[in-house]
């Protein structure tokens, strides 16, 4: 089982791990957690994923490839 708490960071709530706590989760910081409660005020982690910085970037190169070399 891993515990963690919640901190006020300005106007947010933040639920802070472990650094041993997040790896056993296979978290890292910038990850998106997606939590569900469950039976007797549990909750539980239902789906993470990672968002990846550079997907757009590729996404736009793809696109306008073609346009690029013929400007070049």
């Amino acid at each position: 089982m891993v515990s963690c708490t919640l901190e006020q960071i300005g106007d947010r709530v933040a639920l802070v791990l472990d650094p041993d706590d997040a790896a056993a989760l296979n978290l890292r910081p910038g990850d998106t957690v997606r939590l569900e409660p469950a039976v007797e005020g549990v909750v539980r982690i239902t789906e993470t994923w990672v968002e990846d910085p550079h997907a757009r970037g590729r996404a736009f190169l793809r696109r306008y490839t073609r346009s690029f070399t013929q400007l070049g």
